[in-house]
């Protein structure tokens, strides 16, 4: 991995530098887009809203696919280009690595089982917020990622190692891998929202093996339990060390309910948020799930409205 420390300097210099680089004029759409990193090429779609065609920075919304998916399938199952347009923000879709010899794509979220990884993600990451910055006009200050499964996963690699270039994280039906929560150092402050189903037979609630009986595409390795991993972050940010809990009410009875984790009195005004999809599976709720084992889906909550709301309030 490059030196971290020097990396991120430069790049926070970039997005926050006085002199600021000469942008692209993009018009509103998707743009499918490539860059160079380490030597690999890397792939990734931005969805410019109608909004930009004013010239004013936007914020930025960079959504990870789990193992196996693309960008472009985000793109298609999630919804986010919808707010997007109504609400005025960038929205990134990037592909994991894939080499020749492999079936599918992973991110390299810190496992250690991945066949990518000798990839440094982090990395490709961070230049392509770069890359997005050098294009369009960017809200510096308002650069959030979400992921699901193992980019739920990467999305949390990511709170645990960059500084001062992301504002908020929210990942999805993930823990925090085990072997980088020794390392994991969160820098506050940010803001922090995770969903995780109570069943998910991939990642468990209470941590332990991933796709403990499930092989087929899954690389395995071990997480944290939820309450650690969301623990890391509000601690982070100097929040109550216990969330105030509460039921939401039941909308759809399809067996499923949603418990809202809050910690309160975190610092610079920080929101730290985690919901559980009681009797949930492994999926991005209300959507199906997109293994046949994963387990139930809920009607109960919207995530991706959910974490438009917390990242792009309507003031």
């Amino acid at each position: 991995m490059v030196d971290a420390t020097i990396f991120i300097l430069s790049l926070v210099f970039l997005l926050t530098g006085c002199v600021r680089p000469q942008t692209e004029s993009l018009h509103s759409g998707n743009h499918h887009l490539s860059m160079t990193v380490d030597g690999r090429e890397r792939t990734y779609i931005l969805h410019v809203p109608p909004a930009a065609r004013q010239g004013q920075p936007l914020p930025l919304l960079i959504v990870l696919h789990g193992g196996g998916g693309s960008g472009q399938k985000m793109q298609r199952f999630l919804g986010f280009d919808a707010y997007a347009d109504e609400r005025g923000f960038y929205v990134a879709y990037p592909d994991a690595y894939r080499s020749s010899g492999q079936r599918a794509a992973h991110w390299n979220d810190g496992r250690g089982t991945e066949a990518t990884s000798g990839v440094d993600d982090v990395h490709f990451l961070l230049e392509m917020t770069a890359e997005i910055d050098r294009r369009v006009p960017l809200d510096e200050g308002h650069i959030y990622v979400t992921g699901a499964s193992n980019g739920g996963m990467m999305t949390y690699r990511l709170g645990c190692e960059t500084e001062g270039v992301f504002a908020g994280i929210a990942p999805v039906i993930a823990n925090i891998p085990q072997p980088i929560i020794e390392t994991c150092a969160p820098a506050a402050p940010l803001h922090f929202l995770a969903v995780n189903g109570s069943t998910d037979p991939l990642i468990p609630l209470e941590g332990g093996a991933v796709c403990e009986n499930i092989r087929s595409g899954c690389a395995g390795g071990q997480v944290i339990s939820q309450a650690e991993s969301v623990g890391r972050f509000a601690a982070a940010n100097g929040c109550d060390p216990v969330p105030q809990s509460v039921n939401l009410p039941v909308e759809v009875e399809d067996g499923t309910f949603v418990e809202q984790q809050t910690y309160a009195n975190c610092a610079d005004e920080v929101q730290v948020r985690a919901y559980i999809v009681h009797n949930g599976g492994h999926t991005w709720p209300p959507r199906p799930p997109q293994l046949p084992a994963a387990g139930a889906q809920s009607g109960n909550l919207d995530a991706t409205r959910l974490i438009v709301e917390f990242f792009f309030p309507v003031r």
